[in-house]
Formats: structure tokens, C-alpha cells, sequence
């Protein structure tokens, strides 16, 4: 039998020559194959948990939506979790409030009330709205033409209107509704036709409104017949619903360590996270500037520049007040590269300004199972996605029930992102392919030295 010493090389070579891609990925149902490992505590005895994500989650995620992400039990087993995207947590508590009308009075030929001025009179101890061209209220062809509803207390909007009304038989009426500051100039809001058809009713009881804001103002409500006639109806009422966003969870942010300024007008830096940002705060150096700029992103140095965003930022004090510009508005995609360019016409950074990152709120929902302690871990590429439908957690599930599950916490410190510098040139992902090329050429070199080496010296002794 033959021996070849050379295939030792061979075999080293082969291994060299193995592609970087087919070398096995760490495990993503192991905890310690995570870049950050935060202690989480969950709420009592609850089965079912939620948990707001901190800036230094947000800032180390390294898969598309967020599927580097696990909870792990003392046993080190990842636990069954489903992720509550940002609408879920802008809530919103609707409330019904009572009001009684008051009747608008007037002549029954006074025809539409759209360009009618009122005015609120007592009369026998009660409050009644007259017609300002109407007729005095003492004559015997005085009627109810509409109602008057007080909504100057109402500070939330109002999305729907039920009215409390008696309508003829077997008439189609037509209610308008409008809204007026002084009882003189009135603005439409909404109209709905009702019909009575024995004892039931065709057509919606209730007026939908566009979310009108009623602070300081007066709704009144008038009625017609088919032919434009007022009607005998009898309203005692509304009930008004408003609507109030509550519980909406505020942004997550993390400062940006200064970054390189290349120039005056222009600022870059890379980022070590695949979290999209949902704005940028950009505060210059100085007490008092204001410059246009301009914000792009991209993946890849190969990669063209996209825009992303443009305003004016500033910080000005005038007769004693400080005016600072809004966080910069992002579109919801994620870019490892931003650029920020500064108007040329404008003075530019005098140095690199203070950036502030802004992610949009995330909550993920757990099933607790096992013992403690729990982990919380992230940042690892190319991780599978873990999270079940919400349905599977919540059988039966509404919209935004989770907000509802005890509210487990995450210890950790405030994030602080250390961009790296971002370059023009070939995309990484090509540099690490000639990387991989480069590394077989010279092992199949290697191996092609070695054969040769090896029939230079003649066969080896046989057996």
C-alpha cells in the first residue's frame, strides 16, 4: 500500500478552502449564542406577560423583525412569546356623556335653520333657544324647529351622536347637524335620514361625527320632512361619544456617540443594529443656529444614497423664550448607514452635533413557563423568527387585550450607540465573497505545491 505524506496537506487545504457561509451558525435556542443577556422579572404568578423593549435591545438587534430576540427560563429553555406591534399600543378609551336639548323655537315657515342666529331665553324657568328673525315666543305659531345641545365642556373629540327622538309615523325625516361658537355662524358636521316604520326604526339612531372637536361650541340639530318642512318630532336628547387616546407608550430613545464630521456639511456613520429608526434628533453645537439639512440612508458602501428625510433644524432664544426643532420624521425601514447633509448656504456644523436615536415603541408578549431566573437576550444574525400569532397566546383575542397583561421589566443600563464610520467602496458582502475566493485559490495552490512536491521525490516505498 501506498502512503502519501502530502494528503495531511490536502486535508488542511480542503478545510481552508471550505467556504466561511457553510461553517455552522451559533444556535439561537442557546442562550450564550446572544451578544446581550438582560435579567427580566416577570409580575407575580401570571402566566401570560408583556414586555416593553429598552433602547439597549433596540440598539443590538441584528435580524430583520426583530427575530434575534428570546426570553429564556433558568432551565435555559426559550419561552412561547408573540410580538404586539407599536398600533396595539395607541389605545383609544371612548366615553359616553348624556346631554339634554334644548328646543329651538321659531315660526313653522322659517324654512332652513342653516343660516339662523339664536339666542337662549328663560322662560317660565325654563331655557329655550329662539330664532333671532323668529317669531316672539308668546305666539300661538311659535314650534319646535330643532334642538340646542351645550358642548362647550366637552375637551375630547366626538366621534358619534345618539339621538333620543319620537318621529311621526311612516315619514322620512332628514337630521342636520351643525356647530357654532357664537349661535351665528354655523359649519355643517352630518346629516342621517330616519324612518319610522311601526314600532321600530329604518335607519341609524346615531350621527357619526369626524372626530369634531366641540370645546366651546353649541351643536344644534334641526328636522325635515321630504318636502323641506319641519316635522313634528320630539327630541329629549343625545348621547354624545368621544373618543381619548390613553396608554400610548412614548418612544425609546439612545444617544449616539459623536460621530465623525467629514466636513462642515456633511456627517456619516454606520449602525451597529437592523432596528429601523422611527426619527432622528439633531441638536448642533452653539446657543443659537439654524440650518436646513437634508437625511439619506443606505445598506451597503456599494449601495446608492436614499433620501430619507429633510427639515430645518434649530435652537433659538428669543425675548426669553428657547425654540427647539422637532425630532426628524424617518420612514419605517431599517438603513445600516445614515448620511446627514447640511444647506451649503447655511454655516454647516462648526463641530459633530448631539444625535439622538428614536425607535419606535415594541412589546412582546411571553408565556412564563419554567423557573427562574429569566434571561432576555438579543443580537445575534440571521436568527429565525420565534414569535406565534397573538391568537395562539390570547384564544379569542381583541385588539390591544395584551395592553392589559402585567407588565414585566428588563434591567438594564441607558443605551449609548457607538456608530462606526461609514465609507464609499464595494459592498461588504462582495468583499467577504473575494474574501472566500481569495482563501481557495491559495489552498488549491497550496495543495497543487504539495502533489507536486510529492512526484518530484518519486512513489514511496510500497508494502
Amino acid at each position: 500500500m501506498r502512503h502519501f505524506p502530502g494528503l495531511s496537506w490536502l486535508a488542511v487545504a480542503c478545510v481552508l478552502a471550505t467556504p466561511l457561509a457553510a461553517w455552522p451558525a451559533s444556535d439561537p435556542n442557546v442562550m450564550q449564542s446572544y451578544a446581550l443577556r438582560l435579567p427580566v422579572h416577570f409580575n407575580g404568578d401570571a402566566s401570560l406577560q408583556r414586555l416593553l423593549l429598552p433602547a439597549q435591545v433596540l440598539a443590538n438587534l441584528q435580524s430583520g423583525g426583530m427575530s434575534d430576540l428570546r426570553i429564556f427560563n433558568g432551565q435555559g429553555q426559550p419561552l412561547s412569546m408573540a410580538w404586539s406591534d407599536s398600533a396595539s399600543l395607541r389605545q383609544t378609551e371612548h366615553r359616553k356623556l348624556v346631554l339634554p336639548s334644548l328646543p329651538v323655537m321659531g315660526a313653522p315657515d322659517a324654512g332652513d335653520l342653516s343660516a339662523s342666529s339664536l339666542r337662549i331665553e328663560e322662560q317660565q324657568g325654563k331655557r329655550v333657544v329662539q330664532i333671532d328673525s323668529g317669531a316672539a315666543a308668546g305666539q300661538q305659531s311659535v314650534k319646535v324647529l330643532g334642538a340646542l345641545l351645550d358642548t362647550r365642556a366637552i375637551a375630547d373629540p366626538v366621534v358619534d351622536m345618539a339621538l333620543d327622538v319620537d318621529l311621526p309615523d311612516a315619514q322620512p325625516i332628514t337630521f342636520t347637524v351643525q356647530a357654532s361658537a357664537d349661535l351665528k355662524g354655523w359649519r355643517p358636521l352630518a346629516e342621517t335620514v330616519l324612518y319610522r316604520a311601526g314600532a321600530g326604526h329604518l335607519g341609524a339612531d346615531h350621527v357619526e361625527l369626524p372626530g369634531a372637536s366641540l370645546k366651546d361650541q353649541y351643536l344644534r340639530v334641526s328636522w325635515t320632512d321630504a318636502g323641506g318642512h319641519a316635522a313634528p318630532v320630539t327630541m329629549r336628547g343625545a348621547t354624545l361619544t368621544t373618543a381619548r387616546g390613553i396608554g400610548s407608550a412614548p418612544r425609546v430613545s439612545a444617544a449616539l456617540a459623536a460621530p465623525q464630521l467629514l466636513n462642515p456639511y456633511e456627517l456619516r456613520f454606520a449602525l451597529p443594529f437592523a432596528t429601523p429608526l422611527a426619527a432622528l434628533k439633531i441638536k448642533a453645537a452653539g446657543d443659537n443656529f439654524l440650518i436646513p439639512v437634508r437625511v439619506l440612508g443606505r445598506n451597503d458602501p456599494g449601495q446608492p444614497w436614499t433620501s430619507l428625510a429633510a427639515g430645518v433644524i434649530y435652537h433659538l432664544q428669543t425675548a426669553g423664550k428657547v425654540q427647539d426643532s422637532a425630532a426628524l420624521e424617518l420612514p419605517p425601514t431599517a438603513f445600516r448607514e445614515i448620511k446627514i447633509e447640511a444647506d451649503k448656504k447655511s454655516a454647516g456644523f462648526s463641530a459633530a452635533p448631539d444625535i439622538t436615536l428614536e425607535f419606535e415603541p415594541v412589546q412582546i408578549v411571553a408565556l412564563v413557563s419554567g423557573q427562574p431566573p429569566f434571561t432576555l437576550a438579543a443580537g445575534l444574525a440571521n436568527a429565525a423568527s420565534p414569535y406565534l400569532p397573538m391568537q395562539s397566546l390570547l384564544p379569542g383575542y381583541r385588539a390591544a387585550q395584551e395592553n392589559s397583561l402585567p407588565l414585566a421589566t428588563v434591567d438594564g443600563a441607558a443605551a449609548v450607540v457607538q456608530a462606526t464610520a461609514s465609507r464609499d467602496g464595494a459592498p461588504v458582502r462582495n468583499l467577504a465573497l473575494w474574501g472566500v475566493l481569495l482563501t481557495a485559490v491559495l489552498a488549491l495552490g497550496a495543495m497543487a505545491w504539495v502533489l507536486l512536491k510529492q512526484n518530484d521525490k518519486g512513489p514511496a516505498g510500497g508494502q
